[in-house]
């Protein structure tokens, strides 16, 4: 077969399987799907949008006021998002560090309360739950949490870390003790 030939059969596979490709690739709507035609965001993405504006923009430039009404709007929209998906992690996750950022312990502490019962094996929120605790004067509660963390891992480091996180705790108890 002449070289000219060759090439121009190999064009033609070429082509054709191009062609084959594109008609079993899936069609789209010339509209565009249900999503692409939402306009407004979902108050999961509104809220971790406010937060993430008060958090990583407005925080560092010291505005503090104009943070708070982010977070403001966070909490409102977070709150609608759980209305509608209960056990929805993220917002769980964001509402904890709001108010830890507001230092309403018991508040955070229940976010990540939640996230351990969503996820039994999130070593970080048992964590998070029991800094709160701690932090609200709640040492008992927060030793309980760092116990159920290491009973849901078996990792040695991990291990170490809770067993160091429990003498810490000891220890701001102790001090707290002596304090009154």
């Amino acid at each position: 077969m002449p070289r000219k030939a060759l090439t121009v059969l190999f064009v033609f596979l070429f082509a054709a399987s191009a062609l084959a490709l594109a008609a079993a690739a899936p069609q789209k709507d010339p509209a565009g799907s249900a999503k692409d035609r939402t306009p407004q965001a979902t108050h999961l993405q509104r809220g971790l949008a406010s937060f993430d504006q008060g958090f990583y923009e407005l925080l560092p430039k010291s505005r503090r006021a104009e943070a708070e009404a982010a977070f403001a709007v966070a909490v409102r929209e977070l709150g609608l998002a759980l209305e509608a998906e209960p056990d929805n992690r993220e917002a769980h996750r964001t509402l904890g560090r709001i108010y830890t950022l507001k230092q309403d312990h018991l508040q955070a502490a229940a976010h990540y309360r939640r996230l351990t019962e969503i996820d039994p094996y999130d070593i970080d929120s048992y964590a998070l739950a029991a800094l709160a605790l701690a932090e609200a004067g709640r040492f008992g509660e927060s030793r309980i949490e760092l116990e159920r963390a290491k009973g849901r891992t078996a990792d040695p480091r991990t291990l170490a870390l809770l067993d160091g996180y429990l003498a810490k705790l000891a220890e701001a108890e102790k001090l707290a003790g002596a304090g009154r």
